[in-house]
């Protein structure tokens, strides 16, 4: 994976955790649906990295490329609920 690839990935990140943080704080029931999504992602993040060897082969792509993606999707929901948390 390409370094501007991985660039690309995490500002898409940034940009839809951010938009979904600011519709969270819209209205209660999207903060719901939203926190729901957030749990679940986590979730799945979580199980990406234990089970990160047999997801790089179904993805078809190398364990440390898996790993530097799983990492720009740490500091992309980072960001975004640090946007959340704010807004």
């Amino acid at each position: 994976m390409r370094a501007a690839s991985l660039a690309n990935y995490f500002t898409a990140g940034c940009a839809a955790s951010s938009l979904l943080g600011w519709v969270a704080s819209l209205h209660p029931m999207s903060f719901r649906a939203i926190a729901f999504l957030t749990a679940a992602s986590f979730i799945l993040w979580g199980l990406c990295w234990l089970l990160d060897f047999s997801v790089s082969g179904w993805l078809k792509i190398s364990v440390t490329n898996l790993q530097a993606l799983l990492l720009a999707i740490l500091a992309a929901g980072i960001i975004g609920a640090g946007v959340w948390l704010c807004s």
